[in-house]
């Protein structure tokens, strides 16, 4: 099992624009001369047991063919699986966002990124956890998280346009919330926020630089909050957050930590990677660097 190769696919991902491209993606496996298997997913969370399954298995290289989303469960079921150490992972992107994959500059061609796997080097990244779950690249708490909640419901767009259509939507509904926060059991932050952004990765929203200097391997999580801030201001600010130059604005603030406690009175828009979560408790969330890590294929 060493040298093969198993593929997860989500062929709904990018509003179906992955499934149009699986045979163009078995030509380039074949050409490749690669001893592989595919699997497409068939309902929510199905990545996660083909993950978990190809790990049981002794597959060395399982790969995500789709986008945020798809990649957030094939890691979480690597995870699960509790032979993380033995598995290499990667993700061919393929969704509308792909935000965790421009981090390290995964080619958009199929045969390219495919190519860029096979000859990538590996490198070890941190998973983030809650409740009972994990997620890869960002976790959203509020404004953001009610875009993500709209954006999902538009399917005539994809990527950054679909966000920023979603986000005029949502700003005209939504209001600033109170919060209690407690940063790795130590310091404690209350007030009225806009949105609490948790990144492993950078961007967010198919393209926001949300965390400018997040790191998916420096064992902590980067925070961006975003305090009471008035519908202007949102759109003054917005442009300068999609290029990470957002940092000396007086409402945001940045934080490193390991662990973020979050309260409040009402529940909470939440959503990650893309996916909007069923959670136990949407008043009182906890967030924290779980202890797996994850061997990540990513280009030269």
């Amino acid at each position: 099992m060493q040298d093969k190769w198993y593929f997860i696919v989500n062929s709904t991902a990018g509003n179906g624009k992955t499934g149009k491209k699986i045979n163009s993606l078995i030509g380039h496996l074949n050409k490749q001369e690669l001893d592989y298997q595919i699997e497409l997913t068939r309902y929510p969370r199905h990545a996660v047991e083909l993950a978990r399954i190809a790990c049981q298995e002794g597959y060395k290289n399982i790969i995500a063919v789709g986008g945020d989303g798809t990649a957030s469960e094939v890691a979480t079921g690597i995870a699960q699986s509790n032979l993380a150490r033995q598995v290499n992972f990667s993700i061919i992107p393929e969704g509308g966002g792909n935000d965790f994959c421009r981090n390290f500059h995964f080619s958009p061609s199929i045969d390219k990124c495919l190519n860029q796997i096979i000859t990538g080097k590996i490198i070890k990244i941190d998973l983030a956890a809650f409740e009972d779950q994990f997620f890869l690249n960002s976790f959203g708490i509020g404004f953001d998280a009610q875009a993500a909640v709209v954006a999902n419901k538009i399917k005539f767009l994809n990527g950054l346009p679909r966000y920023l259509a979603a986000v005029v939507i949502a700003m005209l509904k939504f209001k600033n919330f109170p919060l209690k926060i407690i940063i790795d059991d130590n310091e404690e932050l209350s007030g009225k926020f806009l949105l609490v952004s948790i990144g492993n990765g950078k961007y967010a929203g198919g393209g926001f630089k949300l965390n400018p200097e997040a790191l998916v391997d420096d064992d902590h999580l980067d925070v961006m909050f975003a305090r009471d801030v008035s519908l202007l201001r949102v759109f003054r600010v917005l442009p300068k957050a999609l290029a990470g130059k957002h940092e000396s604005e007086p409402e945001v603030s940045f934080i490193r930590c390991r662990k973020l406690e979050i309260i409040a009175d009402k529940e909470l828009p939440v959503y990650f990677d893309g996916e909007i979560p069923h959670l136990k408790d949407n008043k009182h969330l906890t967030i924290s660097i779980a202890p797996q890590k994850l061997n990540l294929i990513i280009p030269k």
